[in-house]
């Protein structure tokens, strides 16, 4: 008996009951308790007991995938999957969860917390595009409870925004999976290549709902304004779990519709013909293109922007652009692209730690401060330095500097950038520029936070002289934020110092599960070295131009500029489709609803008549 299989099957399902029992009754049981702190326990006990089950599984998955049925939900039934490509996203999904239970002093309702938790990992888990799709939606509404919980009028304006956008990419996603199934009779995650070799245009159709949709998620450029209005109104604990992991959802969905759903595999005859792979590399490079310009946007934007949040959320932006532009080397190069599969896998896990890292520092700057306007803190060096040097390593993994996760990444993303532009037309050689213009604008806005926050002189007014150690130095609210900070800044360092240990365990394993050529991977990735001169080289440019950048910046009052709005995304994208459903409702009301409530209710009124005629009539006759 295979006892890991069982206690996925069986102690998953029963975890999540208990955890619900315990849910609707501790509160009644033990009334004495302050119900939110035993809400609080019971959640991180359940996140802690299931991401230890998850992480069980690792030597079984890499014997062969963990496959779990229901059978006759919603008439089609579920399918789950834990194999070498999400196993990753499990693992450290229930790992930032727990941080951020023993981090977060806001008040969040952790039901909801707890929800979010289990629609991301229902959606890593799913096995075919039905499933996914449905705690795809499920993950984005109780997500926006959570974002909109303290129920302000700002938050909830804001929460709209989410939400609809959130609606609109599961409708562009649902379309795509209907189309889908009408054309190829599945929605499992198989390889259907060879079949759409064999179709017309709408092949295309559906890729642009399916990546649309998930794209709207990622924060792909133009669908990306609704993170900076809601970051912006959030609570950070929120801000941390949707920037370091709800996003990934819709890269990883990116990843799994073009590594394998569009991607040939090894049970096709041909898998290395072309015309197999036509699809794959006309789409991937449309993709490579959408995440240099997401890159690029998304750094100028954080460049100008004041507010802390907003920023974070623009930088947030800007590397989700690295994974949508590592999806799109990969399915551009087809059987080749190990890079690519390799880089974007690493990046998202990368990024979980040091956006992670740094919203943590910038809440625990908020909390002491209550400020997030960084042009009116300062000097802080001094007063808070730990909280200054786990900062820097934040900003320091963010922007690649070697020793650090970033660097690691980036640099496998720089190398299939490379051999795309070796294989591919000449226009590639811009995105590779483009490339390096968006590592200097991410090295620019880096220096602009570190230096406004805490080099600059001024003074911040604290908001409480309890918040001040004897010598003046000021500890953060809570004495778990500085040791979970200090953990994730310990795990930066170790896959900075070590990828070959990532590479070996997590990065080519999840390559080989998506390649058609195994010993490519085995060639490309293991023994890799990134402690070369051409790539350590490499990063000196980047560097100087940021400083640079920096520097032209502060001189000339660049960060200050706003962008006209006739170039806003929310502007073009979003008032206009409000505009039209606002008007084409009140069409539909003024020619059609209204008409009719008016007949319905004529004919009530002659109905209400005859009848009260009729029992008249009743009374009189029986007298």
């Amino acid at each position: 008996m295979n006892y890991i299989r069982l206690m996925v099957q069986m102690g998953l399902p029963l975890l999540v009951i208990m955890f619900m029992v315990i849910e609707l009754m501790l509160p009644r049981i033990m009334p004495g308790q302050e119900p939110r702190q035993v809400r609080r326990n019971a959640a991180k006990g359940f996140v802690f007991l299931n991401t230890i089950i998850l992480a069980a599984t690792y030597w079984e998955v890499m014997e062969e995938p963990i496959i779990y049925r229901l059978g006759g939900v919603f008439g089609q039934g579920m399918y789950f999957q834990i194999n070498l490509l999400n196993y990753p996203f499990l693992v450290l999904a229930g790992i930032l969860w727990l941080l951020v239970g023993y981090y977060s002093m806001e008040d969040i309702h952790y039901l909801f917390y707890t929800i979010t938790y289990l629609a991301t990992q229902g959606a890593f888990l799913a096995g075919d595009f039905l499933t996914f799709f449905l705690f795809f939606e499920l993950m984005t509404l109780s997500s926006y409870a959570l974002m909109v919980y303290h129920r302000g009028e700002e938050q909830l304006e804001a929460g709209f925004v989410y939400l609809y956008m959130g609606i609109l990419g599961g409708l562009l996603l649902l379309s795509g999976i209907l189309l889908l199934v009408a054309y190829t009779g599945t929605a499992e995650w198989v390889h259907l290549a060879a079949q759409f070799s064999e179709m017309g245009s709408i092949k295309y159709l559906i890729a642009l709902f399916l990546l649309t949709g998930l794209g709207m998620k990622a924060g792909m450029v133009p669908f990306h304004f609704w993170m900076p209005r809601i970051y912006e109104k959030a609570p950070f604990a929120v801000v941390i779990l949707s920037s370091a992991m709800l996003v990934k959802v819709g890269g990883y969905g990116m990843l799994r519709v073009m590594s394998v759903t569009f991607s040939a595999g090894a049970e096709d005859q041909a898998p290395f013909s072309a015309v197999l792979w036509q699809v794959s590399e006309q789409v991937g490079l449309m993709l490579l293109w959408a995440g240099i310009i997401t890159m690029i946007a998304g750094a100028l934007l954080a460049l100008m922007q004041s507010n802390i949040k907003r920023m974070l959320a623009y930088s947030t932006i800007s590397q989700m652009g690295y994974v949508i532009m590592g999806v799109g080397i990969s399915a551009y190069l087809g059987y080749l692209g190990v890079y690519g599969v390799a880089g974007t896998l690493y990046h998202m896990i990368n990024h979980l730690f040091f956006k992670a890292l740094l919203i943590m520092t910038a809440g625990t700057l908020f909390f002491a401060t209550d400020e997030v306007n960084l042009y009116r803190l300062g000097g802080l060096w001094k007063k808070m330095p730990v909280i200054a040097i786990l900062t820097l390593i934040a900003l320091m993994g963010i922007t690649g500097f070697p020793g650090l996760n970033g660097y690691v990444s980036k640099t496998l993303l720089h190398h299939g950038l490379v051999q795309a532009m070796d294989q591919g037309p000449a226009s590639l050689q811009m995105a590779e520029w483009l490339y390096k213009a968006a590592g200097a604008g991410t090295v620019a806005y880096a220096i602009k936070y570190f230096y406004f926050v805490f080099v600059k002189s001024g003074e911040v007014l604290l908001l409480s002289q309890s918040s001040l150690l004897p010598d003046g130095q000021v500890v953060g609210p809570s004495r778990w934020m500085t040791q979970v900070m200090t953990c994730l800044a310990v795990i930066m360092a170790f896959t900075g110092l070590l990828p070959a240990f990532w590479i070996r365990h997590l990065m080519a394993p999840a390559a080989m599960w998506v390649s058609r050529v195994p010993a490519l991977v085995e060639i490309q990735l293991t023994g890799l070295n990134f402690w070369n001169g051409k790539d350590l080289l490499g990063t000196i440019p980047v560097f100087a131009a940021g400083f640079l950048l920096f520097i032209l910046g502060r001189r000339f009052q660049l960060f200050a500029l706003e962008l006209p709005r006739w170039v806003s995304a929310e502007q073009v994208i979003l008032h206009p489709v409000l505009s039209f459903c606002r008007r084409f409702s009140t069409f539909c009301v003024k020619r059609y609803e209204s008409p009719i409530i008016f007949g319905d209710a004529l004919i009530y009124a002659v109905t209400l008549f005859v009848m009260m005629v009729l029992l008249t009539v009743f009374q009189i006759w029986a007298r």
